[in-house]
């Protein structure tokens, strides 16, 4: 009991004083984490990986890293204008002493509701464990902190999520925790629901392509979190994003598209006093596809989603 009560403190004053959940600068490079229902928008097997090292040089700060598989279902008839698509997506979070690990399956119903317009949605199921680390801390001599070492609390998780899209724009909203929200530790403690809303838009002048976007994260117990980013792609191959995350950072990107492997990197700067480090953030693509985002005959256009492309 004493380790439920103490693992709860922990937790709950990580969730009031930090951020709300993992974050990513490059979050058009893992809109998948965000929303499952951005699984319907690729058309290839397609693995990504990445890792995120936050606020470098505090002790404890935030430590992300992800891994996620999409799979999607061949249609076997073009009269059938829906598809279907399965994924897994895993994600690990370290700040100070809690270490917090998500196994999420994934599915996405894809349908045309037009020639232009195509609706996705999807949902994630799955398991999230916290997990408490004394080891190598400094105040590791306290008797509290020992008596929880390797104390874990592990529950269910649900996440649904639905995706607007042409080959232009994108709209998206979803919500995890939704309905597993009860943590029964000897007294209720509940879960409040994340909400994600998102929206890119691209257009082309000549050799370039400008895609502009946004990711509002909210819960009820913290101020909202805004991301604003602009990206200029040069054929398809090279991109320069610029960012900025409403009242603590300005980012700067660069994303390579390498054939079937896609590497993008992205540097946070503080632009106040209580985010005052440096961020640095890595990702790795991997798609059987021939280009970039979809796949290469015409027969498929029609699902390329703009935040994928």
């Amino acid at each position: 009991m004493k380790k439920s009560l103490t693992i709860l403190f922990l937790l709950g004053s990580f969730v009031i004083k930090a951020q709300q959940s993992e974050q990513y600068s490059q979050y058009s490079f893992n809109n998948f984490g965000y929303n499952p229902a951005f699984l319907g928008t690729v058309k290839c097997v397609d693995f990504r990986v990445g890792y995120r090292l936050q606020w470098v040089g505090f002790e404890g700060a935030p430590e992300s890293k992800f891994a996620s598989f999409q799979y999607p279902r061949r249609k076997r008839s073009t009269k059938n204008r829906a598809r279907h698509a399965f994924g897994v997506y895993i994600n690990e979070d370290e700040v100070h002493l809690t270490t917090r690990t998500m196994v999420k399956l994934a599915y996405a119903y894809t349908t045309r509701l037009s020639s232009k317009y195509t609706i996705s949605a999807g949902i994630f199921a799955g398991i999230q464990q916290y997990k408490i680390s004394v080891k190598n801390q400094v105040n590791n001599a306290d008797p509290v902190l020992a008596d929880i070492e390797g104390a874990e609390i592990r529950y269910p998780d649900i996440m649904p999520g639905i995706l607007l899209y042409n080959k232009s724009f994108y709209w998206s909203l979803s919500i995890n925790q939704l309905y597993f929200k009860k943590i029964n530790l000897g007294q209720d403690q509940t879960q409040v629901n994340q909400y994600y809303f998102g929206s890119g838009h691209k257009a082309k002048f000549g050799n370039w392509t400008v895609f502009k976007s946004f990711l509002l994260k909210w819960n009820v117990m913290a101020p909202p979190a805004l991301d604003l980013n602009v990206a200029w792609l040069y054929r398809d191959k090279v991109s320069l994003g610029l960012g900025y995350r409403v009242g603590e950072s300005a980012i700067a990107s660069v994303k390579f598209n390498l054939g079937a492997m896609q590497i993008g990197y992205a540097f946070d700067y503080p632009l106040n006093q209580i985010y005052g480090y440096y961020s640095h953030e890595i990702m790795i693509g991997f798609t059987r596809c021939s280009g970039v985002g979809g796949a290469s005959n015409g027969s498929v256009k029609s699902y390329v989603c703009p935040a994928y492309n």
